[in-house]
């Protein structure tokens, strides 16, 4: 079984990859997928890693969000990925979808098709018949286009219009509890981690600040708890913001995180609890990710 992490290849979503990957905490399980949005040494250096240590891995060939696909020179261009057997092409079923994004080796792609209509148009041509795996949101009438060939691309984190409203949410089921059975013909599972879908290409500080914390409950349950600053009323104060948060991740920690929930990257983080210095929230979603990269690496070879 594959799990498909999907990235928008924001900084620090690439550093986690990148650390992770040189701390060996993702195994061949994992197969990060890199949707570019820059043009950045950050993207190449990430890039360079995983390929140093022969990390299964895609990048998109036709991204669709952001300015990346928009310049054909590029400052950092990426290397000749085709003749590596741990790299998977993988394009998105959009509009401006050519074979070409993928026709180095068909049978060692991705797609990514998320409108039937689109999907619908290719259901007999060679494509879906090549392609290794196709990411989808689970949706019958889609699943029925690709079937054995089906991964699940979910967004578990639930969207909310303003940071502040995760106080009620609390702490919520993060992914189906059967992930790790693969039930219904999917022969992998794929998701946008506590990141999100909703791509955003500025940000901009909050009235709230919101640490999440992802962890496997005994039967195997992903579930995502949040935690989230009191001091909401303005935008002022961002760092006192964070230190409310993860005072509540320290106090919470201890009785709820134990075992394979226990990661290094975890451990980094709660450490700022101790100290004065805001890291800023770039870290912060840093270490959240590499704590879920490691969380997952584990479960995966538990259920070897």
């Amino acid at each position: 079984m594959t799990y498909y992490p999907y990235l928008r290849g924001r900084m620090y979503d690439l550093l986690a990859l990148k650390e992770a990957c040189l701390a060996n905490e993702l195994g061949k399980n994992i197969m990060p997928i890199i949707e570019p949005v820059r043009d950045s040494k950050e993207l190449l250096d990430t890039v360079n890693i995983l390929v140093e240590h022969e990390q299964p891995f895609s990048v998109i060939a036709n991204p669709q969000v952001s300015v990346y696909g928009l310049n054909d020179t590029k400052l950092h261009p990426l290397p000749d990925l085709s003749k590596l057997a741990f790299f998977h092409p993988a394009a998105i079923l959009a509009p401006d979808f050519s074979s070409d994004f993928i026709q180095s080796d068909f049978n060692n792609s991705l797609l990514i098709a998320r409108n039937y209509q689109l999907l619908k148009a290719y259901q007999n041509s060679d494509l879906l018949q090549k392609v290794s795996g196709v990411l989808i949101p689970e949706e019958a009438r889609i699943h029925q286009l690709v079937k054995d060939k089906a991964i699940t691309l979910t967004d578990p984190l639930t969207f909310v219009p303003h940071v502040e409203d995760y106080a009620i949410i609390d702490d919520e089921f993060f992914q189906p509890a059967n992930w790790y059975q693969q039930i219904d013909n999917y022969q992998g599972f794929g998701d946008y981690s506590m990141v999100g879908s909703h791509y955003f290409d500025k940000g901009m500080p909050s009235r709230a600040i919101a640490l999440h914390v992802i962890y496997a409950t005994k039967d195997g349950t992903l579930r995502i708890h949040h935690f989230v600053s009191d001091s909401n009323e303005s935008m002022r104060g961002q760092k006192e913001k964070f230190f409310e948060a993860i005072k509540k991740l320290a106090d919470w920690a201890p009785e709820n995180i134990h075992g394979l929930n226990r990661t290094t990257a975890l451990e980094e983080l709660l450490a700022y609890a101790n100290q004065t210095k805001f890291p800023g929230l770039g870290i912060v979603k840093k270490l959240s990710l590499r704590h879920y990269f490691q969380l997952m690496s584990r479960l995966l070879e538990l259920s070897k």
